[in-house]
């Protein structure tokens, strides 16, 4: 009895998820975002229009791309940082290994 209605809940949930990957692979057809990229890329093609929406979704994109980049030099500055930090902490745990090896030295002799 519990296997038949896990299998029954293995199928219904399958079939429910099926539904759905098919509805949205319809809907991205029909997307905004699909048709706003389409229409910003005949903008690039088509540079003699003046269509207020059309250069509306240019400078949308244009702004998004600078914040792309904006967002990758900080991404860079972040990375350089924290090379910066862990050489620093090998630096100083070297220096600390000599001081301990000196330590043991003066302790022990050798």
């Amino acid at each position: 009895m519990k296997t038949n209605l896990i299998q029954t809940m293995g199928i219904v949930v399958l079939a429910t998820s099926i539904s759905a990957f098919a509805q949205s692979g319809d809907a991205k057809r029909d997307d905004p975002a699909t048709l706003a990229c389409n229409t910003a890329q005949q903008n690039d093609s088509n540079q003699g229009t003046s269509d207020p929406a059309e250069s509306n979704v240019s400078m949308k994109l244009d702004q998004l791309q600078k914040d792309v980049q904006h967002l990758e030099a900080t991404e860079n500055e972040r990375q350089e940082e924290e090379q910066k930090t862990k050489q620093e902490r090998k630096k100083q745990l070297r220096q600390d290994e000599k001081e301990w090896e000196h330590s043991l030295l003066g302790i022990y002799g050798g």
